[in-house]
């Protein structure tokens, strides 16, 4: 009997070390993964704008103007993005960049007034990103979020006392990273971000009124840090 305890304890004591070696084994690697894990991610990008617009209410002193619409100008500027990951997977991330300047010309039968209005714009967009990877050195990515399109710095042109509303608007996203080492990697993402929004102006000391529906999508290219 005494022996027979005594090997059971001792199974009881392999038991117990089995186990805890076995339950360290995880922590040491989640320790081990935690410092690794890198959770900020800068990416530094040119950005290309491209703008499909139309403004089918354009009024002149209340009245409607037959035929009339505007037409804006493609654009590119250097924009910046900021993530951090909550998870290997999950990260937030905030977009903005150097406003680009909009000329914002006549259409239809507004096109021999040329340039109605300059002005700068810029959108700061806040994502939720969904990160896949397990292919290798190849990192897709999916994004929704909200974003602000904030106007500067209107410019009159044949329009006077021209203004534009700030505005919101929904974005989604696309792209996919590429490593290039420990820490860097070439980054490429697509950007869907419809707005409307309200402008005004005078023409001949005339009210102008009208509503523009503004469907940019963003296509930048870039290189990113993550640390």
């Amino acid at each position: 009997m005494k022996q027979n305890g005594a090997h059971m304890h001792a199974r009881l004591a392999q038991y117990a070390t089995a186990l805890a070696v076995l339950s360290a084994c995880p922590q040491a690697a989640w320790a081990q993964d935690s410092e690794e894990f890198k959770r900020w991610a800068v990416s530094l990008n040119a950005t290309q704008v491209f703008v499909h617009e139309d403004a089918p209410d354009i009024t002149l002193a209340g009245g409607p103007v037959p035929g009339s619409n505007v037409r804006i100008g493609d654009a590119t500027s250097a924009t910046i993005d900021i993530g951090y990951f909550f998870t290997a997977n999950v990260a937030g991330n905030l977009f903005l960049g150097i406003p680009p300047i909009a000329e914002i010309d006549g259409a239809g039968s507004l096109d021999p007034l040329g340039t109605l209005a300059k002005v700068s714009y810029g959108p700061i967009i806040l994502s939720a990103q969904y990160h896949f990877n397990n292919l290798g050195k190849v990192h897709p990515y999916l994004g929704v979020g909200v974003g602000r399109i904030v106007f500067l710095n209107e410019r009159d042109r044949a329009l006077a006392n021209f203004s534009i509303d700030d505005s919101w608007a929904p974005a989604a996203q696309v792209g996919a990273r590429y490593e290039l080492g420990a820490a860097w990697m070439l980054n490429a993402d697509v950007r869907y971000v419809p707005f409307s929004t309200h402008a005004t102006g005078s023409l001949g000391g005339a009210a102008v009124r009208t509503k523009l529906e503004i469907d940019p999508i963003l296509a930048s290219v870039g290189v990113t840090y993550r640390f």
